[in-house]
């Protein structure tokens, strides 16, 4: 795999609108851009001309975007984001790649605060939106990954919340993404070498089906790779010393660019894990995204919420793991298109981002950004007591390179949407996937569905 294969884990304003928002970005200043995100960098450091250098080069391209987008009739727009003063190997850890760490910890700060310069609400009436018998798993809480490529670990836990919320566990329940990044093993290099550096989903929900993993307030997430701290999880299917363990009994993997599957698994089931191109998400800011093209490189695993329609267009609703003061509040829609499952291209570059060791050169993936290609879905998400005093503590702040961020902040809340209960996809029975396993390594079961999805080569799986 290259350096780039590390991980499945990166409206046009019209009027006076198209206006304001152009004069707003124009006139906003890097200095104001340190005080909005909580940058230390000192003023008149050789680290502060550089950023602000880098800063500067990234609002030219954010105005010529906007100038293009407003032309273009996009529905989307782009703007002011926590990415400003990142170089673009810096951006790529947000999909896997490793740029140096060796920067100093102190001089970046990516915690959830809430961008003071430029709004981040989406301020636009969402109608006729459809998910989970009206739970659309808002009360899952964003995440910030930070300087690591555990996306794959964060919404493979988001989607096992999510149905823990739906399921009546208490709303404030989070589960250890850290536990996963720490102790989920991938011997075959699924989306990269494990940990930081990418895994999957099917390899997240088997270890906490043989193992499970403990809540967030006993093992909080740190943004590195640690030594798995589960006692004796490598020993068998021991299950994890907690107090409270989290388990799943499996999962399924819907068919591969299909659209009425994963509507129905939004009905029926919740939210559901997606893998995407977020090569050119950064500067979103809100509206429907369609800046995807056909071909697509699926570097990124989030969680997908819903569907609905605005203002006669329909999207996809995500919410992606880059901080509550990124898009609308940590999520981005994607267009659906009419003929989604005919809007389809080539992955070329599976090795960037969802391949397995041994992979095929290229897959079909089909809808914008590629989300259809692999959807997943946890199954039987239950809390069950522990045996054992927990054996991590857990943390509220953590500091590493190349930025600083806080977990203990709590992420602004969003508008759960209306459910329209007369939208309804058509009638639709994935067959669930069943697995075992008597050690901490993938199945053989698990191994076979993940050739399976590709028509027999072991290769691109739910990252």
């Amino acid at each position: 795999m290259t350096v780039f294969g590390r991980l499945l884990c990166a409206f046009a304003a019209t009027g006076a609108a198209a206006v304001h928002m152009r004069a707003a970005v124009k006139k906003y200043s890097f200095a104001q851009f340190v005080t909005d995100y909580d940058r230390d960098y000192k003023v008149g450091s050789t680290e502060y001309s550089e950023r602000a250098t880098i800063f500067e080069a990234s609002l030219l391209e954010v105005q010529a975007k906007q100038a293009r987008h407003e032309q273009e009739g996009r529905s989307f727009s782009v703007g002011i984001h926590p990415f400003m003063d990142w170089t673009k190997d810096e951006r790529k850890v947000m999909h896997g790649y490793k740029p140096s760490r060796a920067r100093s910890a102190g001089s970046w700060s990516f915690g959830q605060t809430s961008a003071r310069g430029m709004s981040r609400t989406n301020t636009s009436a969402r109608q006729a939106v459809v998910n989970a018998n009206g739970f659309a798993g808002d009360s899952v809480a964003i995440r910030n990954q930070g300087n690591c490529g555990s996306c794959w670990a964060i919404s493979a836990a988001e989607a096992v919340e999510a149905q823990l919320h739906r399921n009546g566990a208490d709303p404030s329940v989070k589960v250890s993404a850290q536990a996963l990044v720490d102790c989920t093993p991938n011997p075959q290099h699924c989306g990269g070498k494990g940990g930081c550096d990418g895994a999957t989903g099917e390899l997240a929900y088997t270890f906490m089906r043989d193992h499970g993993i403990p809540l967030e307030d006993e093992l909080a997430y740190n943004g590195r790779t640690n030594a798995c701290e589960g006692a004796g999880v490598d020993a068998g299917s021991t299950p994890w010393p907690t107090q409270k363990r989290v388990r799943v009994s499996g999962w399924t993997n819907l068919p591969s660019n299909k659209v009425e599957p994963v509507k129905q698994a939004l009905l029926n089931q919740g939210p559901v894990v997606v893998a995407v191109d977020a090569n050119d998400w950064f500067d979103y800011n809100q509206g429907i995204y369609d800046g995807c093209s056909k071909d697509a490189t699926l570097v990124h695993a989030v969680l997908l919420k819903e569907y609905g329609s605005d203002g006669g267009k329909n999207y996809w609703r995500i919410q992606n793991s880059w901080g509550a003061n990124w898009g609308e509040r940590g999520h981005i829609r994607l267009a659906m298109h009419d003929d989604e499952e005919s809007y389809c291209g080539t992955d070329s570059h599976p090795e960037q981002g969802l391949g397995c060791d041994g992979g095929p050169p290229s897959v079909r993936v089909c809808g914008e950004c590629g989300l259809l290609f692999d959807p997943i879905v946890p199954e039987g998400a239950t809390i069950e007591d522990g045996d054992s005093s927990p054996s991590a503590s857990a943390a509220t702040s953590f500091n590493f390179a190349p930025q600083v961020f806080d977990t203990s902040a709590a992420a602004p809340e969003v508008d759960a949407p209306k459910f329209d209960a007369g939208v309804a996809p058509q009638e639709f029975a994935p067959a669930t996937s069943s697995f075992s396993s008597s050690d901490n390594t993938p199945s053989s079961d698990s191994v076979e569905q993940m050739k399976k999805l590709m028509g027999g080569d072991l290769s691109l799986v739910q990252k």
